[in-house]
């Protein structure tokens, strides 16, 4: 009941917390001009198309001129890009005469203007945001001193309009979250907090596989592309970490990929057999120098066995990733010759549960080893665990509270343990822990204390809790003074694999893959591996971009891949490694290869797993790329239909000339369309081809490739290097403020407004004026006021 009452404490406080402040405008619109000058322009020259009886969207006429207090100033904002961009009216409607343009133009940029000063002498609305999932993993990671999925059973998060799951707007906390959020703090504190003696260690070995999948022990220890070793273990512990040791060698025909070896921990029961994965790594051993492979984890990960069971004992089962099956001989027959890759697997170790020492170091990380438990050791022990959760020095009232607490359930409670773990599990379920937290005490912009600056900068290029080196600068007052020599030494640190692993993944859309099926009809080489592949080709691309300090428009073109053994083989690239390890590949200008727009991560997500999707590749180059996005297609427009026989034979680009010849459907494909057909020598799991099959009914059918598009502005496009060329000479500064505007979403966690043009426009300019370095535009956003004020 006590800590009830406290968890309904917690959620009183996030529901005030996540009301924000209020604003107060001190300016006033200028309606007059509106009204007088501006509307009648609109009138002569918009309204046709964007009036009541317009097809085009938005509706003119419905818009709040009010850009001070409305609703509609982001729309407005675009439309005066828009007009800037020469994009409206478009090129086959009357023209704007420059003297209605400059009218039009100067009321919107001077509203627009007038209503950002006004708001941010206000200071805006503060964005009081949840930990993600990830976030907070890694966060009680480093907290605790166990690196565990506790996350794991945490609800499922929303993903913001432009992608991001860290934007604050959509990171609430409901009562059931909150239980969610406690069962996992009392999990980690369990795993965390140990009491009594030592347990006993166990040990096991197996050096034959329990059963050979063609009932021969050694042919179990051969790992082909069909069987498994699979080592019962009778005695095993149910908590703590366990290690498994394997000794093993493989046999590589040439030109085959190193074999994969994946390690599986879990149970039998009647026909199912539970597991999951605890390593997969590469076999390069060979039978006079074998390798030994050592891994460890925590036992409560993977399946363990109920009370008595039919099948008792956990199971170790080993598998090759990498070989197809061989044929299974007859009786009496030989073994086939080897032609695939394959694993021979000497002896398996397991043993737990395993420690260096005893109270373990995550342990004594959180309660230092002493037998006085005095009032003034639980204020210590307390303080210290509050001020490194809340990621701030603590106020000594925010402690007598938490101490109270935990003297009020000590006598109910049967250990010290059980009472200090329970006392940690209610600051892990504060705002204070779970929500990154900037009081203001005004409503005008402030500028962040350093603490608060350590937490941004840390859950910006880390996703976790400060560091000591951060938190001792913070405390000294010194942290902006180090500001670039601290960015420089996070970014080299492996913690920032976390920044540039989640940026990608969310701002590219890197989990389209799992939303793809690939049809094994049209691709029976392909496996679900490839996909695993192809999204880490452009993670490591990124990061190769980064760390090396190349320009961003390697992005849209480059003169090297990164890309592994089985990746470089399904794209047909030569003199390439067996590894399944990343490496630097340097393109010679022939492979058609280099750039985002040319790997399989892209190329797959934007298809429907049996054939390209121009008008998908070009909806996500002009929303990701160039911050540009067009607008939803209305609910009743038809795909294509190429399963028609007639519709087959055809390009795609013939296809689509067809669909656009409905006036409603040509006013938004003309924009879109060219910029996906010159990507057409794709298919649809990012294969170069000359033609492209179509399967209808029980035939195949051939159709040619037309990779020649024209924008309206007339603006040719000849193929992949065309479409490479024409972005980086005619919509070079738009992709560089399209990635300041994507980093800058993700480094403040919100949608950026309109209220943060003249910051994003600053930090733009800097960007280019850099040669659109990655690690300088970090710099640049980190040192803004956009970054570095509340």
């Amino acid at each position: 009941m006590v800590v009830m009452r406290h968890l309904l404490l917690i959620l009183l406080i996030s529901a005030c917390f996540s009301e924000g402040l209020p604003t107060v405008m001190a300016a006033e619109p200028d309606l007059k001009t509106f009204k007088k000058k501006v509307e009648p322009v609109l009138k002569q020259f918009c309204y046709e198309c964007h009036g009541p009886d317009g097809e085009a969207s938005p509706r003119m006429t419905l818009l709040d001129p009010d850009l001070f207090n409305g609703v509609d100033s982001e729309t407005w904002h675009d439309a005066l890009n828009r007009i800037n961009e020469g994009k409206m009216p478009p090129k086959d409607a009357n023209p704007l005469p420059s003297a209605k343009r400059k009218l039009v133009v100067s009321w919107l940029q001077s509203e627009l203007d007038r209503s950002v000063e006004a708001k941010r002498s206000t200071g805006g609305r503060v964005v009081f945001r949840r930990l993600t999932k990830y976030e907070y993993n890694n966060t009680i990671r480093d907290l605790l001193g166990i690196d565990y999925n506790f996350a794991e059973n945490l609800p499922p998060e929303s993903r913001s309009d432009d992608g991001f799951l860290n934007n604050g707007q959509v990171l609430s906390v409901s009562p059931l979250q909150v239980e969610y959020y406690l069962q996992a703090a009392r999990k980690a504190l369990d795993m965390a907090i140990v009491s009594g003696p030592e347990p006993e260690l166990v040990r096991q070995e197996q050096t034959e596989s329990a059963k050979g999948a063609r009932d021969n022990a050694d042919i179990g220890k051969q790992l082909d592309g069909r069987n498994q070793f699979i080592g019962g273990i009778s005695s095993f512990p149910r908590q703590g970490k366990v290690r498994v040791t394997i000794k093993a060698y493989s046999v590589i025909p040439e030109g085959q990929l190193v074999p994969k070896m994946e390690v599986n921990i879990g149970i039998r029961s009647d026909t199912l057999s539970p597991s999951k994965t605890m390593a997969v790594t590469e076999v390069i051993g060979t039978k006079s120098e074998p390798q030994v492979f050592v891994f460890e984890d925590w036992i409560q990960k993977y399946p363990l066995p109920g009370k008595n069971p039919k099948f008792p004992g956990i199971q170790i089962r080993i598998k090759n990733l990498t070989a197809k099956p061989l044929p299974k001989p007859k009786k009496g027959e030989e073994a086939p010759p080897i032609t695939e890759p394959v694993i021979f697997i000497e002896s398996v170790v397991f043993e737990g549960p395993i420690f260096q020492q005893w109270p373990p170091a995550h342990h004594r990380q959180i309660l230092p080893d002493t037998d006085a438990k005095s009032p003034q050791y639980i204020a210590d022990v307390l303080s210290g665990f509050m001020r490194r959760a809340y990621r701030r020095p603590i106020e000594e009232s925010e402690l007598d509270q938490v101490v109270d607490f935990y003297f009020n359930i000590r006598a109910s409670s049967e250990t010290f343990e059980d009472a200090i773990r329970e006392t940690f599990a209610l600051v892990l379920v504060s705002p204070d822990f779970l929500y990154m937290v900037e009081p203001v005490s005004g409503t005008k912009r402030e500028e962040l204390t350093d603490h608060e600056l350590a937490v941004r900068l840390s859950y910006f290029l880390w996703s976790t809790m400060p560091d000591q080196t951060l938190s001792e600068l913070a405390d000294a007052g010194r942290l902006r003074d180090e500001m670039p020599s601290q960015i420089e030494r996070m970014l080299d640190d492996p913690r920032s694999e976390q920044f540039i692993r989640n940026f990608v993944s969310q701002w590219l859309d890197l989990s389209g893959l799992t939303r793809v099926a690939v049809n094994p009809e049209y691709y029976p080489q392909f496996d679900d591996g490839l996909k695993v592949d192809m999204a880490e080709e452009t993670i490591r691309f990124f990061a190769e971009v980064l760390r090396e300090d190349l320009s961003a428009e390697n992005l849209i073109s480059s003169d090297f891949a990164m890309v592994n053994g089985p990746l470089a083989r399904h794209y047909g690239l030569q003199n390439v490694t067996n590894r399944h390890s990343f490496e630097r590949l340097p393109l010679n200008g022939d492979e058609r290869r280099g750039g985002l727009l040319t790997q399989g991560s892209y190329l797959l997500i934007n298809s429907n797993g049996e054939d390209s999707h121009p008008i998908r590749r070009a909806v996500w180059i002009l929303d990701r790329l160039l911050d540009d996005p067009p607008a939803p297609p209305p609910p009743d427009v038809p795909e294509l239909d190429s399963e028609k026989a007639e519709f087959a034979a055809l390009t795609i680009k013939k296809q689509l000339e067809l669909h656009r010849e409905k006036e409603s459907c040509n006013s938004c494909h003309k924009g879109i369309d060219p910029w996906g057909i010159p990507l057409e020598n794709f298919d649809a799991v990012g294969k170069w081809r000359s033609e492209a099959i179509r399967i209808v009914g029980n035939k195949s059918e051939k159709a040619g490739i037309e990779a020649i598009s024209s924008l309206p502005q007339n603006d040719e496009i000849n193929g992949l290097a065309g479409l490479q060329e024409y972005i980086l000479q005619h919509h070079r500064d738009q992709f560089a403020r399209a990635i300041v505007t994507k980093l800058a979403t993700y480094a403040l966690g919100r949608r950026l407004e309109f209220t943060d043009k003249k910051d994003i426009d600053e930090i733009t300019a800097q960007f280019l004026n850099d040669g659109m370095r990655l690690k300088k535009l970090i710099n640049a956003i980190v040192h803004s006021t956009l970054f570095q004020t509340k």
